[in-house]
C-alpha cells in the first residue's frame, strides 16, 4: 500500500493541504491583530523599496563592514520585509473574500 502525503476525507473535495492553508487564512483573518493587515501590507512595499535601494550602497558596505556580515544582514532584512508584505497581502486578500 502507497502512502501518500495528502489525504482525501469522502466527503470533502479539498485534501487535507488544502484545508489547513485555508483554515490558517480565515484564522489569520479573525485575528486580533487583523485590521494591521492594510498598514502591514504598504509598510512591507516600502521596506521593499527600500531594500532594492539598498543594493546599490551594498559594494560599499560589503567593503567597510565585510561581504558576509552585509550579505546575512540584507537577506534577513529582505526576508523580514517579504513576510510582513506576504502576510499582509494574504491576511487583506481573506478579509475582502468574504
Amino acid at each position: 500500500m502507497v502512502m501518500s502525503s495528502s489525504y482525501v476525507e469522502p466527503n470533502s473535495n479539498l485534501s487535507v493541504t488544502e484545508r489547513g492553508r485555508r483554515l490558517a487564512a480565515i484564522s489569520s483573518a479573525e485575528s486580533a491583530v487583523a485590521p494591521l493587515a492594510t498598514p502591514a501590507l504598504i509598510l512591507g512595499v516600502i521596506l521593499l523599496g527600500l531594500g532594492m535601494g539598498g543594493l546599490l550602497r551594498l559594494g560599499d558596505w560589503a567593503g567597510n563592514y565585510g561581504p558576509v556580515l552585509v550579505v546575512l544582514a540584507y537577506l534577513l532584512y529582505m526576508a523580514a520585509a517579504v513576510r510582513l508584505a506576504l502576510w499582509g497581502v494574504v491576511t487583506v486578500w481573506s478579509l475582502h473574500r468574504r
